[in-house]
């Protein structure tokens, strides 16, 4: 039984349209990371802001208003943080505005 979900799993990943299902070959999100992560001063930030295009252009149809205001809260405020606490406390005053 195990073979065969991995099996499915396979063959599900490995045609075109999972991906596109998955969000693999969406321009807007890799518009938003090569926007984003090009001024990223910081590991922590770059992340957070990897983390927050995938919320918005992988998952946005899932997200709550109040989430795709948190993600994009994060990625207007991280990008050139350099700091790993201040990434940190714009996170947090990020979940705060949001009602996160």
């Amino acid at each position: 039984m195990r073979n065969l979900a991995y099996l499915l799993l396979s063959i599900t990943l490995a045609s075109p349209l999972s991906a596109q299902a998955f969000g693999m070959n969406n321009p807007d999100y890799d518009q938003c990371i090569l926007q984003s992560l090009r001024n990223s001063q910081s590991s922590v930030a770059a992340d957070a802001i990897r983390r927050s295009c995938d919320a918005l252009y992988r998952n946005g149809e899932l997200l709550l208003p109040r989430e795709k205001s948190y993600h994009v809260c994060v990625l207007q405020n991280v990008q050139s943080v350099r700091d790993e606490f201040a990434v940190q406390q714009i996170l947090r005053a990020c979940q705060r505005q949001n009602q996160m």
